[in-house]
């Protein structure tokens, strides 16, 4: 089995797909016991037997129900940049991933990006080194850190039609944690002039749009607004890229969630077929992998994410040209400014202790 091969078939690939199927009774019993275990430790918040901490500044979380997908870090992005722009030092708070923390770097050069396990002291340290707000990427089970705006993601993709909870299924959290959260943003892969993209493991949820609207009207709902992340053009990620006047890759690489997202939406945007290799989330590109994939790329190239263009720049420079596919947040509705944005504005202005800035 070629190194390509072993990653394709790792255990995270194997999942996904288990994800679009029935999972088998082992996975069943591990996602009720991780279901219970999750539902005891919000209930623990709740009550207020687990506190959470006051960060000096404000923190506006924007997290999902689902594991990768659901579009946290291009919304979370988008929203600091808009911030950025606006005069506030905005703080970024990651994981700490290296090619996750350089997409919020590339995404929004203004804004002082920060990563740990530790967000509470992150935030902290960004209010000591001047940062007026911190926005909190991939936040909404980091119950641990206070925050003054709750964001809840639902893309159309990884809202898939098995609801189980990790591992037989994509779920964090089941969509009653929807009452925890302040505004809700759903997200969509594609342009108002295009169908939905769909793949062999990924497609739109069915009935995704009567589900949303069964959300809408629950007693008590958060307001939920609309975001479309949508692809621009092939951005060259290298030099030997940078020289090639008609980019004709002949390879797609993905480290994300869901690669065959990727990969539709690349194929619609060349109108080309290339091969397709979907690597773990934060994968480690070693040299093994490195030559196979240089290999299959051939003199035509790669094209990937920006997060794996990083990566994959950094391990064959410029051994064959590199591009990414740019991706744009269009908020719909939403005139000048995002009412996301107006209500981390509003976070800044003086308010009665324990006031929260809602959305209208």
């Amino acid at each position: 089995m070629s190194v390509v091969q072993r990653a394709n078939g790792r255990a995270e690939a194997r999942i996904r797909r288990a994800w679009t199927g029935r999972p088998g009774v082992a996975l069943r019993l591990a996602s009720a016991a991780y279901e219970a275990a999750a539902g005891a430790r919000n209930l623990m918040y709740d009550a207020g037997v687990f506190a959470s901490v006051q960060a000096p500044i404000p923190v506006v979380s924007i997290g999902g129900l689902t594991v990768g997908g659901s579009g946290k870090t291009p919304i979370a992005a988008d929203v600091a940049a808009r911030l950025s722009a606006a005069g506030v030092r905005t703080a970024i708070l990651t994981h700490g991933f290296d090619d996750e923390m350089n997409v919020h770097r590339q995404l929004a050069p203004k804004a002082r990006v920060y990563g740990a396990r530790d967000r509470e002291a992150l935030a902290h340290r960004a209010a000591e080194e001047g940062a007026d707000i911190a926005i909190l990427d991939s936040g909404f089970q980091r119950r641990r850190l206070h925050r003054d705006l709750d964001v809840v993601t639902l893309d159309e993709h990884s809202l898939v039609d098995n609801p189980a909870h990790l591992p037989a299924g994509p779920f964090r959290e089941g969509m009653a944690a929807l009452r925890r959260a302040d505004l809700v943003v759903v997200v969509r892969r594609h342009s108002e002039d295009e169908e939905p993209l769909a793949g062999r493991d990924i497609k739109p949820a069915d009935g995704f749009d009567l589900r949303l609207q069964a959300l809408q009207e629950v007693d008590g709902a958060p307001p939920f607004v609309s975001a479309r992340i949508v692809p621009g053009a092939l951005v060259a990620a290298n030099e030997l890229a940078r020289e090639t006047h008609t980019p004709r890759p002949s390879l797609a690489v993905a480290g994300i969630m869901w690669p065959d997202l990727f990969f539709a939406q690349a194929g619609r945007l060349s109108g080309l077929e290339p091969q397709t290799v979907g690597l773990p989330d934060h994968a480690r590109i070693d040299r093994a992998l490195s030559q196979s994939l240089r290999d299959m790329a051939g003199d035509s190239g790669i094209v990937c994410t920006l997060k794996d263009s990083m990566k994959l720049v950094s391990a064959l420079g410029d051994a064959v040209p590199i591009w990414y596919l740019s991706e744009n947040v269009v908020w719909e509705g939403s005139g000048t400014e995002p009412s996301i944005v107006r209500s981390c504005l509003g976070l800044l202005e003086p308010r009665a202790p324990d006031e929260r800035s809602l959305l209208p």
